[in-house]
């Protein structure tokens, strides 16, 4: 049993490209209107890849926030669990997706096993070059937060 205990909630996306960026949006908003037990990491991931490797490393169940194409109408959002994570990326091609599927492929190279990844992933509507969500993801981002305090909730989380 893996003595790691932490949580990391990792948003990830190109802030530059309006809704590319959601994730690292969503993680800005949690900073400032939460609090949460010390065991949990908000993480501005951005576009990197392995230099999030480390919170794989030290916590024990990841939270991923993204833009994903699920093929659906702009502002879905769906779930994401473990070894379906890596198969889904396999088929993207956004820089940051890219760097993801290659962090979760070194990852089982190394042994990392977090005990659970999740990724909660909104279908975009704007992918273009701007800093501002679209409106239909304005409007989905309290849904979106609503879902990531359930998931901590289910994980033992508590926030102020």
């Amino acid at each position: 049993m893996s003595a790691k205990s932490g949580i990391a909630v990792i948003g990830v996306g190109n802030l530059l490209m309006r809704d590319e960026g959601v994730g690292v949006h969503v993680i800005r908003y949690l900073q400032e209107h939460y609090r949460f037990t010390p065991s949990v990491e908000l993480i501005d991931g951005g576009t990197t890849g392995s230099d999030l490797i480390p919170y794989f490393e030290r916590n024990d169940r990841i939270l991923i926030v993204d833009a994903v194409d699920f093929h659906q109408p702009p502002g879905y959002i769906g779930r994401i669990k473990n070894h379906e994570i890596l198969r889904h990326f396999a088929t993207k091609l956004s820089l940051h997706n890219l760097g993801l599927s290659d962090v979760l492929s070194q990852m089982k190279l190394l042994g990392i096993e977090p005990r659970e990844i999740m990724l909660l992933g909104i279908q975009p509507k704007v992918i273009a070059v701007g800093t501002e969500l679209s409106e239909t993801l304005q409007e989905k981002l309290p849904r979106l937060v609503e879902l990531i305090l359930q998931q901590l909730e289910e994980w033992g989380v508590t926030w102020g």
